[in-house]
């Protein structure tokens, strides 16, 4: 894909987040994420500023995993919001190229998702501008991998060497269901053909709770 939109995609995620740091109450930063169990806006916000200041200082002992989050937890979630969103943007404009230009996860599509998640917990329709050329890079990934349908959107087609399954959604719909944001389920209930297969491809693996969506 046209690496200026993965780009474009980024720095719009973080002026977003930005904004948000800039304009959320103290009830805003509080709200639960269901998308990430026991965490709040503000821990979500404190996340990808701890995440992105590690990927570019090279720190990314235990990562992804909980003691990595944890230590973001603690250096940012008790700061303003505003004062993380400043550290957020500093760190991610040097953010290096190859991370930027990576066929396989990174923090970069971390932020991308972290910020779809927000939307969701606040009732607030996604942007396409942030989250499809994500969706278009993830896909690529696990298409690459194997065992992944065909799977046909209410938008498009997306190629894979495994049979085929029809989701019965758009394309921000798969790709909240790529990010194993949606339930079991939820996912079921959005298939027509081999769920299983569907399933496996979820990036996080299978979960129980239901979320939330807007659409």
């Amino acid at each position: 894909m046209d690496e200026h939109r993965m780009r474009a995609a980024h720095r719009r995620a973080v002026l977003s987040w930005a904004e948000g740091a800039r304009t959320w109450d103290p009830a805003t930063l509080a709200t639960p994420v269901p998308a990430t169990p026991g965490w709040s806006v503000r821990d979500l916000l404190a996340h990808v500023t701890g995440a992105t200041i590690d990927l570019v200082a090279g720190e990314m002992h235990g990562a992804p995993g909980p003691s990595w989050s944890a230590r973001h937890l603690v250096a940012w979630s008790g700061r303003p919001a505003p004062e993380a969103a400043v550290a957020l943007a500093s760190a991610a404009a040097a953010v290096p190229d190859d991370v930027l230009a990576s066929a396989s996860p990174t923090p970069v599509w971390d932020l991308v998702v972290h910020r779809d998640d927000v939307r969701e917990a606040l009732g607030e329709p996604p942007v396409e501008a942030e989250w499809a050329p994500v969706l278009e890079r993830a896909w690529a990934f696990v298409a690459a991998g194997g065992g992944c349908p065909t799977v046909r959107t209410g938008d498009g087609v997306w190629p894979g060497g495994a049979g085929e399954a029809e989701l019965d959604a758009d394309d921000h719909g798969l790709f909240r269901v790529l990010f194993s944001r949606r339930s079991r389920r939820q996912v079921a209930a959005l298939v027509h053909g081999d769920v299983a297969a569907v399933e496996g491809v979820q990036l996080f693996g299978t979960r129980d709770d239901d979320q939330p969506s807007v659409r």
